[in-house]
């Protein structure tokens, strides 16, 4: 006779975890789907089975396509949207910055990815804003260093 059910100790041990993860995930919503006889909580082959084979992966990256975006967004890390707007990488890897200025930005699993078309939008409402607010990011060729208001000025918008 095949077994149908597995309880949280013999899980447990297929998996390698302590007991006290399972009971956490349960808690979090996490992990197979069980059922709970009494005070005994079982866990049904079948779902195990399902559970894990969700878990399979055949790269790091594949787990962000189970994320659906619009058609033609292209996503960029923080490195290469600030290379492909000059702005420092800083902007976009300090969530404060980030956060302070209202840069557009979507978390992808527990990376933050960047739609250029979405920070360029950004771009031309902050430099629009500071003009309003009567701020002129004036260009200075010879300066070594340009501060941010002057990077965002200088993006082809």
């Amino acid at each position: 006779m095949q077994k149908m059910m597995m309880n949280e100790t013999e899980l447990a041990a297929r998996w390698n975890l302590s007991p006290k993860t399972l009971q956490r995930w349960r808690s979090e919503g996490r992990g197979p789907r069980y059922m709970k006889m009494s005070k005994r909580v079982v866990y049904p082959i079948d779902e195990v089975f399902d559970f894990e084979s969700r878990a399979l992966h055949s790269a790091t990256w594949a787990r962000a396509t189970d994320v659906v975006f619009p058609d033609g967004s292209k996503l960029m890390d923080a490195r290469e949207i600030s290379y492909v707007t000059a702005l420092p990488l800083y902007v976009f890897t300090q969530k404060q910055v980030r956060e302070a200025l209202g840069i557009p930005h979507r978390r992808v699993e527990k990376l933050i990815r960047f739609d250029y078309e979405e920070v360029i939008a950004w771009a031309k409402r902050w430099s629009q804003d500071a003009e309003d607010q009567g701020i002129h990011a004036k260009i200075d060729p010879g300066e070594q260093r340009r501060s941010l208001q002057q990077a965002l000025a200088s993006l082809p918008v």
